[in-house]
């Protein structure tokens, strides 16, 4: 199969570029995703690694639906429909998961910017990439790197309500994305998150993706992250958008409550309500979200 020929099956599957990296030996360190060091060892039937992009567009900034996770979730299922289909055509293909970025530096694509996240051009920001080792199609040679409007942009730094993107790059203890990886959320993320489940406010911000056009949820999205939906505890529908990872342990309920509670999105007699119902409930997230939405309460009676 040619370069061009694997593409093309890719393409058919949602992904907008192929990199076929050359299968590589990393030094991890701390390695608590389980990434692979050693492909070669460990893939030994692969001939290169290829790097898939699907990419997507985002949604309006006030948008609570999170365009990532579901392009996520996409492109999840794109990989394994390839993976089946290139094994159906007798080529070794399985999933494999590599030190990403510095093997994208490594090999010359995309430019890293201080937020961590890595661009792509034309995409910009706005990507999922996923990995594959495979047989039978050679690397190739990439020289694709840009020059980084970091050194003279403070866009994502004046964006973001954390402060975590500095000029010596992202701040991990202040990065609201970083700080989400539970269920249960402190209160000063409570106070500025945007989207479910993750934050992308710094993309938005970013002049890598100042070009790209607009999306809008459809229907089905609307309907699974309805916010008296989820309060009620009904996320199965949103978790099947979005994939159940990031989701678990009443995590959607929780944030639906605390968006419902600080945007005002509910009747102040059915929000008090649902704080009763929810302050009762199994999952501690959705309890600490309850006493949160109580406070906002309290909070909003004082300031009238």
């Amino acid at each position: 199969m040619t370069h061009a020929e694997f593409a093309g099956l890719a393409a058919a599957h949602g992904f907008g570029k192929v990199y076929f990296l050359a299968p590589g030996k990393y030094e991890l360190g701390e390695n608590p995703h389980r990434l692979c060091a050693d492909v070669p060892a460990e893939y030994p039937f692969a001939s290169s690694v290829c790097c898939l992009v699907y990419p997507y567009l985002p949604f309006g900034p006030a948008e609570r639906i999170p365009a990532y996770y579901l392009a996520s979730n996409k492109a999840y299922f794109g990989m394994k429909a390839l993976i089946a289909e290139l094994q159906q055509l007798g080529i070794p293909a399985e999933k494999v998961e590599i030190p990403l970025k510095q093997a994208l530096e490594e090999a010359g694509i995309g430019v890293e910017l201080k937020t961590s996240l890595r661009a792509i051009p034309p995409f910009g920001t706005r990507i999922v990439l996923m990995t594959i080792a495979v047989g039978g199609i050679p690397p190739l040679r990439y020289d694709e790197r840009i020059p980084s409007p970091c050194a003279v942009c403070r866009r994502c730094s004046e964006a973001c309500p954390m402060g975590a993107p500095g000029e010596n790059g992202l701040d991990l203890r202040k990065c609201m994305r970083l700080r989400m990886e539970s269920a249960d959320h402190p209160d000063d993320i409570r106070d500025n998150q945007v989207t479910f489940i993750g934050c992308e406010i710094c993309q938005y911000a970013c002049p890598m993706n100042a070009n790209l056009l607009k999306d809008e949820p459809g229907e089905e999205a609307r309907a699974a992250f309805d916010i008296r939906r989820l309060i009620a505890g009904s996320a199965s529908a949103a978790r099947a958008l979005v994939g159940k990872n990031m989701t678990s342990n009443g995590k959607l309920t929780a944030e639906a409550l605390a968006f419902a509670a600080r945007d005002s999105l509910l009747p102040k007699e059915e929000l008090e309500e649902a704080i009763r119902e929810a302050s009762a409930s199994p999952f501690p997230a959705v309890r600490s979200a309850a006493r949160y939405a109580s406070g906002r309460i309290a909070e909003s009676a004082e300031e009238n």
